[in-house]
């Protein structure tokens, strides 16, 4: 069926209905209307999971990494496993929210798989581990230099 058999014959407010139902498809394909991704700095990733105990924060970075220092509480599962997916759900609970970092904050990919598969609210850290190591570092400086 071509664009012009689609059009043809159509009254304007028929063409403007079909669009717009065409538009609605494809916007429900990409993102699923309710989903929601926020970047967050360290401070502000911290500040979250710290008031919320059950939040449930994702690690995708190499196992090597996460047995050397993680944030508590994380799970770590690697996007390349063959069962991510399968994992995910079966190591966090049913929530629609998750919290998530990697090495540098290069989720998007990661990100758009799990909201195309039941996840609606993403936390993401962003400039993952290595801005969280700084953060907490300067952190840490910065009480030494006030005496706590």
């Amino acid at each position: 069926m071509t664009l012009n058999h689609w059009v043809e014959g159509s009254s304007p407010s028929e063409v403007t209905m079909r669009c717009f139902c065409l538009l609605f498809f494809l916007t429900g394909i990409i993102l699923p209307l309710n989903a929601q991704v926020f970047d967050l700095s360290p401070k502000e990733f911290l500040g979250r999971i710290s008031k919320n105990p059950g939040a449930q924060v994702l690690d995708l970075r190499e196992p090597e990494e996460f047995l050397y220092r993680h944030i508590p509480g994380a799970v770590n599962i690697q996007p390349t496993d063959e069962f991510f997916l399968q994992e995910v759900h079966n190591q966090l609970s049913a929530s629609d929210t998750l919290y998530i970092y990697c090495r540098i904050g290069k989720t998007k990919e990661v990100i758009r798989l799990l909201l195309e598969n039941g996840y609606h609210v993403i936390y993401n850290l962003k400039g993952g581990s290595v801005a969280w190591d700084t953060y907490l570092e300067k952190e840490r400086r910065r009480g030494k230099k006030s005496g706590h």
